[in-house]
């Protein structure tokens, strides 16, 4: 029970070394360590950069929807100047609304085409070289002479400006850089810079599309993550002194759960395992599952008294094992998933599982074993 108890405390210890001195981002910002491994090595999702090289900008872009349609096109200006502004830095790429597949002054520039077409006969066409006549033939074609709105647009386009409701033209897309990581800092600067230009033009004005909604949800693990965590911790400590009434029972049964707690926090940070929105809420379940080991071996030693941990071990010992070997087992389902966000959530699951356990059957029986050793020693010293 010495070198147990001794052991603990020195983990102990080392866990609160490491927490107090971790100089590293907790929070995953890298996105695509939350998506599939198998699609990041040689699916879609090893293949995405490319998307960027053929249709330069892509499919998921941040939607903008102001109430009016003039606001619409001072949001895209707007956009457009700040990207012209950053440069190279922007992490805009393309602006988009309904405004730019419908050429404005046609009736003036059909007239430049018919021009074109009388300064170009076809004995001077015959002249050009290939390409030439190809974009003089584009000039000379019936079709260029024909002006057209934006109800006349193919429906693919139509489809990406139109409203549930019906209403044409008010949507604005906005296209983040492609880059190969995807990270939170990118992502708010890109997402903040689109709410803050929505606002500035109609303040309210919705903003909306998978980035944003990914970003939300890191900030929410940021600003709520901590607190959700340490209100679980406090309701398993008010459930416990509200069922035991014993102070030396409820002491030892939250010594061990805070053992089994610090360890997983000094494991987290000594080996970089970053929370995401995913994997966090293995925190709180922790604290519900792990205290249950150490109130059913000390709510049985108390009944037991003094004297008994061995034979509590012994005997209850491996009742409340066992309980942990098939929730184990359960998270250790999810280490072999594809999507790396449900590795995580089981990788953290089962650590939490794992530190809790040992500390209510090994480290805290062991420091009641060995407490009870020294006052043998001093009675018969005495």
């Amino acid at each position: 029970p010495t070198f147990i108890w001794f052991s603990s405390l020195l983990m102990l210890c080392l866990s609160i070394v490491v927490c107090k001195n971790y100089h590293f981002g907790i929070i995953e910002t890298d996105l695509n360590k939350l998506r599939d491994k198998r699609s990041m090595e040689r699916g879609s999702g090893a293949l995405y950069h490319y998307i960027d090289d053929i249709f330069h900008h892509s499919f998921s872009p941040m939607v903008i929807l102001p109430k009016e349609r003039e606001n619409s096109r001072k949001i895209a200006q707007a956009f457009k100047d700040e990207k012209k502004r950053e440069g190279n830095n922007s992490p805009i790429t393309t602006v988009q609304t309904l405004d730019d597949f419908v050429p404005v002054f046609q009736k003036e520039k059909i007239q430049v085409i018919q021009e074109i077409q009388r300064m170009l006969p076809p004995r001077l066409v015959s002249l050009l070289s290939e390409e030439q006549r190809k974009i003089a033939s584009e000039f000379r074609s019936p079709q260029a002479l024909i002006p057209f709105n934006e109800l006349d647009l193919p429906p693919m386009i139509l489809s990406k400006f139109k409203e549930t409701d019906g209403v044409l033209g008010r949507i604005v897309l906005v296209d983040k850089k492609i880059e190969s990581k995807d990270d939170s800092t990118t992502i708010g600067r890109f997402v903040q810079t689109g709410r803050h230009i929505a606002d500035s033009i109609a303040k309210g004005t919705p903003v909306a599309g998978d980035l944003p909604i990914s970003y939300d949800m890191f900030e929410a693990i940021l600003e709520d993550g901590p607190k959700a965590t340490f209100f679980a911790f406090l309701a398993v400590v008010f459930l416990v002194v509200l069922l035991f009434h014993n102070i030396k029972t409820i002491g030892l049964v939250l010594i061990a759960l805070s053992f089994g707690v610090i360890w997983l926090a000094g494991i987290i940070f000594g080996f970089h395992i970053k929370i995401n929105f995913l994997n966090f809420i293995a925190l709180p379940i922790t604290f519900g599952i792990g205290v249950d080991y150490g109130v059913n071996i000390f709510q049985r030693y108390r009944e037991e008294g003094p004297g008994s941990i061995l034979r509590v071990i012994r005997d209850t010992g491996g009742a409340v094992m066992l309980s942990s070997f098939t929730t184990v087992v359960g998270y250790s389902s999810l280490l072999i998933a594809g999507n790396q966000a449900f590795v995580s959530f089981g990788q953290l699951a089962v650590i939490g599982e794992l530190t809790c356990l040992v500390a209510a059957i090994f480290s805290l029986p062991a420091f009641i074993c060995y407490r009870e050793q020294k006052r043998k020693a001093i009675v018969l010293k005495s």
